[in-house]
């Protein structure tokens, strides 16, 4: 049929009110198959268009129908003359004249090829270097919808999973998934079993990584497994495993993927074995093998090209760094975080980036900053439908409390209502009697405590184990538990010169492993050892540059040294640390430093520049010529100081000074 003829075959079908070419809500009989019988290109694009949805763009059709750029653009100018289509301009988008003609059009497809143009859909949409992950999702659906063989449906449930995490719809990823499970138990097929099995990652949410560790045990239990197959549910059980507190498990299970995947020596495989195995060793004692799993998987990502892989290779360097307190080379990590983040598509990566910079902010004590970091990240967690996302809010506003002071939402019960999951049972308690510490409602904090139970019998994330350790011991110490006090001194002991964070991504530095035991040998009243932790604790932090961190450490010298019985060298200590703690808007350290700067001091401001200069070895002469004073001036200051401080020489004036120093 010519294009004149069909125009105006069409012209009087409008004329005559026919839907399709009026878009018209009227009679939904489709006619397209009459009105376009002899333009089967036509036809299929609007079949394809209709399936669209309401609208659709140009480039996707033509992907989804495999036409070439002139054929499609053709099909598309006739049906806009005809008055079906309708294309904004330069938008390369177009749309039905009528959602009744459209809905009428989508009608008229066979439940097969309905399916097939999901599926279609959803394969062209998932190629796009923008994934829109909810359109992929409502075009699986539907296309498991129409799917009539139960084995082909499962496999379409299976693909939509995915999708539907990144889109944050996790009860469609589960209920997908479920279903599959169930069709792959009652056909008997173990090669789906195992697919669905390790579809979905564990988020942290207790039901839903319990779902996945027993999937995978399941499918672990099937004969015959292939190398491939059993890498891969090694890898996936190893990750429930670590969020279900089944740390044994997932040592042997990570173990046994890795080994696994390098007799394999696929790509892919070993991508998802060292993932499970970092999981699996992000502990103080695993610092080593973290950092050569970084590397491989680094070598892994430059060599595939994924920028995703090249991301986790970087954020696990920088939970290795955290432990050895390194921030300078987490600055550096950080930037290489950034370009791989910046090719991955989509924005949902984007949080690791601000996560590490919000850890970065907070450690350096440049609060604002960190505060306004970290709410971008809330905002990408809260967007995705993560389930740690109050978690996250509740522990960096903890650690920003214990700097700045804590606000009324963490005083009261509701924010720390975290549901069932036994596995925050501990932690909650934990952190919110170290709240309660920190703004001396003691009495409460020792409630919490109590209801922790013995410490030897806590289980514990091998991530967590020092952070864990340093918060109790503060608890622990505040409301006289001076036997558990001992316990966590005792663990913490091993772990000098690392820093006390948690590790497995879930960044919170608390400082160098020497302030946590300084602070316990203070609680526990040896103070000699407190002074040398907590002196040592002052000079990490100043290496390390987190200053924050050293106001603490100087705050608890200086109280360490004033419940020694030495007044004076704690008011030396304070008087030094409390211009920074001001600057840097530590509020509460502040107040703490403020009282014990005020001790009285017997000796008058130049006898303590005098008894400085004697310290550092100067003779009477070189004091004179330095003060610009006679020498027999300073010879009066010299014996003055001995006699304030009932000393008979010099010597005594240097130590005595030089134990008053913070510097």
């Amino acid at each position: 049929m010519a294009t004149a003829e069909r125009s105006a075959k069409v012209r009087g079908a409008r004329s005559q009110g026919d839907p399709i070419a009026l878009g018209s809500p009227g009679d939904q009989t489709p006619r397209v198959t009459s009105t376009w019988a002899e333009d089967p290109v036509v036809a299929r694009l609007l079949g394809a268009a209709a399936v669209a949805g309401p609208r659709f763009r140009l480039v996707v059709v033509a992907k989804v129908l495999e036409l070439d750029a002139g054929d499609g653009l053709a099909a598309v100018d006739r049906a806009v003359r005809a008055g079906v289509l309708a294309l904004a301009p330069d938008a390369g988008e177009g749309w039905f004249t009528g959602e009744g003609a459209r809905r009428a059009v989508e009608t008229q497809l066979a439940l097969a090829d309905r399916a097939d143009l999901h599926r279609r859909f959803a394969e062209a949409l998932a190629s796009e270097p923008d994934q829109d992950h909810g359109e992929i999702v409502r075009h699986l659906l539907a296309a498991a919808a129409a799917t009539v063989d139960p084995l082909e449906r499962a496999r379409t449930q299976i693909s939509l999973a995915p999708h539907a995490v990144a889109a944050g719809d996790l009860g469609t990823a589960r209920a997908a998934v479920q279903a599959a499970m169930g069709v792959a138990r009652t056909s008997g097929s173990a090669a789906l079993l195992a697919d669905a099995a390790s579809t979905l990652e564990p988020l942290g949410e207790s039901s839903w990584d319990g779902d996945v560790y027993q999937w995978c045990a399941e499918a672990l239990a099937a004969p015959a497994l292939d190398g491939a197959t059993r890498v891969r549910l090694l890898a996936r059980q190893t990750q429930a495993a670590v969020y279900c507190g089944r740390w044994t498990e997932a040592l042997a299970a990570s173990g046994q993927a890795l080994r696994g995947a390098d007799v394999l020596g696929d790509a892919s495989l070993l991508i998802e074995a060292l993932t499970a195995r970092q999981l699996a060793t992000s502990g103080p004692d695993d610092i080593d093998e973290l950092l050569r799993l970084a590397d491989r998987m680094a070598d892994l990502g430059t060599s595939t090209g994924r920028a995703d892989v090249e991301m986790w290779a970087c954020l696990w360097r920088i939970d290795a760094l955290w432990f050895l307190g390194d921030l300078a080379a987490i600055e550096v990590e950080s930037s290489r975080l950034e370009s791989c983040v910046g090719r991955i598509p989509g924005g949902a990566s984007r949080w690791h980036l601000l996560g590490a910079r919000a850890a970065l902010a907070l450690a350096r004590a440049d609060f604002t900053e960190a505060e306004r970091l970290h709410a971008e990240v809330i905002e990408i967690l809260e967007q995705l439908g993560h389930p740690a996302v109050h978690g996250a809010w509740v522990s960096f506003r903890t650690l920003l409390g214990h700097h700045v002071g804590h606000s009324n939402e963490l005083l009261g019960p509701a924010v720390w209502d975290f549901g069932t999951d036994p596995r925050w049972a501990l932690g909650t308690r934990l952190i919110r009697a170290f709240v309660l510490v920190d703004c001396d409602r003691t009495e409460e904090a020792a409630a919490l405590y109590q209801r922790c139970g013995a410490p030897q019998g806590w289980d514990l994330p091998r991530t967590g184990v020092l952070l864990v350790w340093a918060i109790a011991s503060r608890v622990a110490a505040a409301v006289g538990a001076a036997d558990d006090v001992r316990y966590f001194r005792a663990r913490l002991e091993r772990h000098r010169g690392r820093y006390v964070v948690a590790g497995g991504g879930a960044t919170a530095c608390m400082g160098p492993v020497e302030l946590a035991v300084g602070a316990c040998a203070r609680a526990l009243g040896d103070w000699t050892a407190a002074e040398q932790d907590l002196r040592r604790a002052s000079a990490l932090c100043h290496e390390g540059g987190v200053p924050g961190l050293r106001v603490e450490a100087d705050c608890l010298l200086a109280e360490a040294l004033d419940g020694s019985g030495d007044p004076v060298a704690a008011a030396v200590v304070a008087r030094e640390a409390l211009p920074l703690a001001r600057t840097l808007g530590m509020v509460p350290w502040a107040r703490r430093l403020e009282q014990l700067a005020v001790r009285d001091d017997p000796l008058s401001p130049r006898e303590r520049q005098i008894a400085g200069l004697v310290a550092d070895g100067l003779s009477n002469r070189e004091i004179a010529a330095r003060l610009v004073i006679s020498e027999r001036t300073a010879q009066n200051h010299v014996q003055h100081i001995l006699g304030k401080l009932g000393f008979v020489n010099r010597a005594q004036i240097a130590a005595w000074t030089e134990r008053g120093r913070s510097r």
